[in-house]
């Protein structure tokens, strides 16, 4: 046991023979066949203990092993172990994580039953230990030591009550998730986008916040740098520059869900950090040189054209409409509509043309009563799969 450990189990042995707990960080209760530990480790503590987690590569790590090693030593020296039936993950507690680890009495050996046995003839019984209540006159002061590393000079105070019940969210605790998250599964993620794929390389920041920097695939020059919630704001700051350092775009994202475990991590990454990402460079990014020469791009303020046309093998009518004008003598749009049945979803479609029109996939003509549907400047690019929606 370390020195660290020894002063915990003396903590332990006083609040079961006392009811003192001398030390607000740690307190145990011993219920019969169960019952819970509970400590309060500080994120301060977990660095230097793991020296920056160089000698654990993750908090869960070395949890882990804290929780299942040595917590279990120590209070298996009063007949209990810990149950393996706990989360480590989840916490509330600012700037660090208030474990409350749940105990079951350890099972009988037959040597002790052995012993227990002799002990009832003689008309000894075992006296249980449980802790004596707390007496409510004394104060519970913490003794300022922190008991997670050998004590010393270097001590780290307490952590506030009032802390833990007014801010249940804690930044540094959230870096610290995303740090060792991103490492553990997306350190190299390619993310696919309309102008080829971009290769995620981690950072981080002098403050500590993670900066992911992606690398065009396509073009080496042009990178974006990604940083999560600088000033522990609700924000992602993107920059778009080239490898010189000239700055070509720049704009934010607002979270309104901020990620405070792993699982809520994960979701954080592929469903919206890298959704908005590639959203930004199929809309903004693909116009910037050297990618913008490859599309060709259109616009419209009207909310209600919501097509992108990006992907023509998803417009089917689109396309039988381009197939109809190469074939038709007349290409009359009431034609179409009554050729492949789509009289009554005329009204419907309409929206659609008008925004394919706008794309320049097709241009109409009025001929009398008739109106003419005519390939567009752009009906080509579609084919190709170059037309691309922007924002400007």
């Amino acid at each position: 046991m370390t020195k660290a450990d020894l002063y915990r189990k003396k903590l332990i042995s006083k609040i079961i023979s006392e009811g003192v707990q001398s030390n607000n960080r740690l307190n145990v209760n011993f219920d019969g066949d169960t019952g819970v530990y509970t400590e309060i480790l500080t994120l301060n503590e977990i660095v230097e203990i793991t020296e920056d987690f160089t000698t654990h590569t993750t908090i869960n790590e070395y949890l882990n092993e804290f929780i299942f090693e040595r917590i279990d030593a120590i209070v298996s020296d009063f007949g209990y172990t810990v149950n393996e039936d706990i989360d480590t993950t989840s916490t509330d507690v600012y700037d660090g994580y208030e474990l409350n680890v749940p105990l079951k009495r350890k099972p009988y050996t037959s040597l002790e039953e052995l012993f227990n046995e002799i002990d009832q003839e003689m008309g000894r019984q075992p006296k249980p230990q449980v802790p004596t209540p707390v007496n409510p006159s004394l104060k519970n002061v913490a003794s300022q030591t922190p008991i997670n590393q050998e004590p010393g000079h270097h001590k780290i105070p307490h952590l506030p009550t009032v802390a833990k019940k007014e801010k249940t969210q804690n930044p540094r605790k959230v870096d610290m998730i995303l740090k060792t998250l991103f490492e553990s599964k997306f350190n190299g993620y390619k993310l696919t986008t309309d102008v080829g794929k971009w290769k995620a390389v981690k950072t981080l920041k002098k403050d500590n916040k993670l900066s992911i920097t992606w690398e065009s695939m396509e073009d080496e020059r042009i990178l974006i740098e990604t940083i999560i919630f600088p000033k522990d704001t609700n924000k992602i700051i993107v920059e778009v520059k080239d490898r010189g350092g000239k700055k070509y775009l720049e704009t934010f994202f607002e979270i309104y869900r901020i990620p405070t475990d792993y699982h809520s991590g994960e979701k954080f990454f592929r469903k919206t950090l890298f959704s908005l990402l590639k959203k930004y460079v199929d809309t903004n990014v693909i116009q910037i040189e050297p990618f913008r020469e490859r599309f060709v791009f259109w616009k419209t303020d009207n909310p209600s054209f919501s097509y992108s046309f990006s992907t023509p093998n998803k417009n089917k009518i689109i396309l039988d409409l381009i197939s109809f004008i190469s074939t038709a003598k007349k290409p009359i749009l009431d034609d179409f509509f009554e050729q492949n049945n789509l009289k009554h979803k005329q009204g419907y479609l309409q929206t659609l043309l008008d925004s394919a029109e706008a794309a320049g996939i097709f241009k109409f003509k009025r001929e009398g009563n008739e109106i003419l549907i005519l390939r567009g400047p752009n009906y080509k690019a579609f084919l190709d799969g170059r037309v691309r929606r922007v924002v400007w």
